[in-house]
């Protein structure tokens, strides 16, 4: 299944910032820099890619999941998926 949103540049270019935090954490660990600093980056980058999924998942939401029951299409298998992405979410 594609995915829901129609405005997949917004979701590249975020996708962008998160691949030049994640690189910027590893040249900060090449060059040994303090641990505070580096944890505020691997929050920052953790935080970016919470954003990232919680954009995507509001869009299948009112996209796909929206439609399924509507059309009463594997609304039950719709709903497990749901519960199932959300749960991994919120560890």
């Amino acid at each position: 299944m594609a995915l829901c949103g129609d405005d997949h540049p917004k979701l590249v270019a975020r996708i962008n910032r998160i691949e030049g935090q994640v690189r910027g954490l590893r040249k900060m660990v090449e060059e040994d820099r303090d641990c505070m600093q580096v944890l505020k980056q691997v929050a920052a980058a953790q935080g970016a890619l919470r954003s990232l999924g919680a954009v995507i998942l509001e869009d299948h939401l009112k996209g796909c999941v929206a439609t399924a029951m509507a059309q009463h299409d594997h609304e039950s298998e719709t709903i497990a998926e749901v519960v199932e992405i959300f749960n991994k979410f919120i560890k």
